[in-house]
């Protein structure tokens, strides 16, 4: 039923896979804008092609609306999949950390071998090779922005069965 949606999430995953192994920060970025377009295009291919179909459309248009408002469950939508693509596609500027190394700052105790009171360390590590790609800023604030590229997947993963199963009820006449 969401036949055409489901295939650009489909890309949406092929797109996070090439982002988990990219180590090139600008192949990454170039990844990461066409990612980010394909989870937006989810929702516009939903609308203009799968909802061709009226009863689809119909579905698509209410859980829209969901999406749109204030319920938490949809934050990923408002928050992530429209934000990040309006600031990419329309400024080319992101939320995700810009280089290939982010610094850490870590603080820990450890045990002293010989026994005693426990030492504080503090230390700044260099994570390098895109292992971690932090957003800077927003609702994801230090989460790695592939964390949140797969949650939006499952996010639209959910949803897309919500409107396959309204639309299946529909046309089977139940309430």
């Amino acid at each position: 039923m969401t036949f055409r949606a489901r295939n650009v999430l489909d890309d949406c995953r092929v797109g996070l896979s090439m982002l988990e192994d990219e180590t090139d920060v600008r192949r990454w970025r170039v990844h990461w804008a066409a990612s980010v377009a394909l989870i937006r295009a989810v929702g516009h291919v939903l609308d203009k092609v799968d909802g061709e179909d009226p009863i689809i459309k119909q579905a698509a248009s209410a859980a829209f609306k969901q999406w749109k408002g204030a319920d938490p469950r949809h934050e990923i939508f408002r928050e992530f999949i429209e934000r990040e693509r309006n600031n990419l596609l329309k400024e080319y500027r992101s939320d995700v950390h810009p280089d290939a190394e982010v610094a850490l700052a870590f603080e820990f105790s450890a045990q002293p071998a010989s026994g005693g009171v426990p030492v504080r360390y503090a230390q700044i590590a260099e994570i390098d090779e895109n292992i971690y790609r932090p957003f800077l800023g927003g609702a994801w604030e230090g989460i790695d922005a592939r964390d949140v590229l797969s949650d939006a997947i499952e996010w639209w993963d959910g949803e897309l069965t919500a409107i396959e199963l309204e639309v299946a009820r529909k046309r089977s006449g139940a309430k």
